[in-house]
């Protein structure tokens, strides 16, 4: 066994002298050497790099998965509260008519008006809780009726990407315009994330838009840093 390992020793030290003889310098088989050094290197390191890029793809890919199941449980808590308040809405109506007490047609709702309503319910909120009023975001507005004419197209409840903070709403049936805010800025409130969507510190924009198709209302709010 000793003699094999210095036969093998005896072959790489003649090896260089080898090559020489097969017409390839000493000189040429250093670079060839040094430079499939360094493409093993180059090599190693891209693989820690994939493997990096890999772990954080896996991650955000989990955060993704969490946010969207997230979204798609409040979107079923949505639609309940706002179908336990169509539900209390429809008692009220009817017991409106039973005491005879006027209602107003729902034609006679204004949607800047509701904006607006909506829009000072938000920032009466955010003042109670000691925060800063927020500025009417013209840009915001352009998204969030944007939004409203998407959930239009669709029939579905649908957020904007765009905002730190922001909700949707799909109602009917309602009387006056201070009914509507009420109504919408109420099921909002009872959401689990109203304090993230709304009560955003350091948040300087807001806007709510309110499109109306046929006898529905289709609301976005938004709030955010920027307008």
């Amino acid at each position: 066994m000793k003699r094999r390992w210095l036969m093998f020793g005896v072959i790489f030290l003649l090896l260089p002298c080898l090559l020489v003889g097969c017409g390839i310098s000493e000189e040429e088989y250093d670079a060839v050497k040094a430079e499939r050094d360094a493409v093993q290197v180059r090599v190693t390191n891209l693989q820690s790099e994939v493997s990096a890029i890999q772990a954080e793809y896996d991650d955000l890919k989990a955060d993704y998965d969490e946010l969207e199941s997230e979204h798609e449980t409040l979107q079923v808590e949505h639609e309940e509260l706002s179908a336990y308040y169509d539900e209390l809405n429809t008692q009220y109506e009817e017991l409106s008519e039973q005491l005879g007490v006027p209602v107003e047609e729902t034609g006679g709702i204004i949607e800047a008006d509701v904006e607006q309503a909506l829009f000072e319910l938000v920032n009466q909120e955010r003042i109670d809780n000691g925060l800063d009023e927020l500025e009417w975001g013209r840009y915001l507005y352009k998204t969030a009726m944007a939004n409203n004419n998407d959930m239009v197209a669709s029939g579905q409840l649908e957020y904007p990407s765009r905002a730190a903070g922001k909700e949707v709403y799909r109602a009917t049936g309602y009387s006056t315009t201070e009914e509507i805010a009420s109504a919408v800025f109420t099921v909002w409130k009872n959401t689990r994330n109203f304090d993230a969507n709304f009560l955003i510190k350091g948040a300087q924009y807001g806007a709510a838009a309110v499109y109306k198709s046929g006898d529905i209302y289709y609301i976005t709010c938004m709030v955010d840093y920027y307008q």
